[in-house]
C-alpha cells in the first residue's frame, strides 16, 4: 500500500512541478523518500527535463549514497548529459552496493559495448545472464549478443540471438539482428528467414528492407529484391538506407 501511495504522490508531484524535502516530514523513512526521488528523477529523464532529474537524482543520493537503484539512475542521466567518466563511476557503485541489480549490468554492459569495449562489455552481459534470479535473460542474451557481433564473433552472436528468440520469438529487434548476422555469416537463407519473421510480426525499418533486398540479390531472387527496393524507397524517400539502395542497385552482380 505505501508503494502505491508514492508512486501517486510522485505523479501529483510532477504534474505540479514541485519536489519538496521530506526530511523531517515523519511517516516517511529514508528509503521511501529514496525510492520516491529516484522515480521522479526518471520521470524528469523521459520527459528530458535533465535539470528536474539532476536535483532530483540528487537528492536521493544525498540521503542514500550508495544505493544501487539511485546510482544507476544517475548514471543514466550522466550518460544523457554526455559526463561519461560520472557515468562509470555511478554505474560502478550501483553494482558494487548490489551485484544483483540486472538493469544496471545490462545497461553497463551496453554502454561499454557502444565504446568498442567488447571484453567488458560482454561480462556485464555474461554475469546479467547467468544470474540465478534474472527474470528476463533474453534481454541480457541480447545485448551480449550485439556486443559479440562488435567484436567479430559472428558465430557465438548468432548463438545468443537465436537463444534470445526461444523466449521473445516475434522482437523484432532481436530477428533484424538474427538476420543482419546470418547475412555476415553468408547463411542467406536463414537471413531471409529472419526477416520473414519480422516482417510477419509487423516490425519494419529502413535497415530490415535495405538487408531483404541485399538478401534476396545474394539469393538470386532480383524480382523480390526490387518489390523491396521499391517498398524502402517508398517508405523512407530521400533516407540514407536509399542512398545505399541506389549505389548496390547501381552495382553489377549480387553486391
Amino acid at each position: 500500500m505505501k508503494r502505491k501511495h508514492l508512486a501517486s504522490l510522485a505523479l501529483i508531484l510532477l504534474i505540479s512541478g514541485c519536489v519538496p524535502l521530506w526530511e523531517d516530514e515523519p511517516g516517511w523513512d529514508a528509503s521511501q523518500r529514496v525510492e520516491l526521488y529516484t522515480r521522479l528523477g526518471l520521470e524528469y529523464l523521459a520527459q528530458n527535463r535533465l535539470a528536474s532529474a539532476l536535483e532530483a537524482m540528487n537528492d536521493a543520493l544525498a540521503i542514500a549514497p550508495d544505493d544501487s537503484t539511485a546510482n544507476h539512475a544517475m548514471a543514466l542521466l550522466k550518460l544523457r548529459l554526455g559526463e561519461t567518466a560520472d557515468a562509470e563511476a555511478h554505474f560502478r557503485q550501483a553494482l558494487v552496493s548490489d551485484p544483483g541489480n540486472v538493469g544496471a549490468r545490462n545497461d553497463y554492459g551496453g554502454y561499454l559495448c557502444e565504446k568498442a569495449d567488447w571484453a567488458g562489455g560482454a561480462e556485464q552481459f555474461r554475469t546479467a545472464r547467468d544470474d540465478p534470479f534474472n527474470t528476463e535473460p533474453y534481454v541480457s542474451q541480447y545485448g551480449l549478443g550485439i556486443c559479440l557481433m562488435g567484436a567479430g564473433e559472428l558465430r557465438a552472436a548468432r548463438d545468443q540471438f537465436r537463444g534470445a528468440l526461444i523466449a521473445e520469438p516475434d522482437s523484432t529487434a532481436v530477428l533484424y539482428q538474427a538476420a543482419l548476422v546470418s547475412f555476415r555469416l553468408q547463411e542467406y537463407l536463414s537471413s531471409r528467414a529472419f526477416l520473414e519473421r519480422m516482417f510477419g510480426a509487423g516490425g519494419i525499418s529502413a535497415d530490415s528492407l535495405l538487408l531483404a533486398v541485399r538478401t534476396e540479390r545474394k539469393l538470386g531472387a532480383d524480382d523480390l529484391a526490387m518489390e523491396y527496393a521499391a517498398r524502402l524507397r517508398s517508405t523512407y524517400p530521400g533516407s540514407e538506407q536509399v542512398q545505399q539502395l541506389n549505389v548496390l542497385m547501381s552495382k553489377n552482380g549480387n553486391g
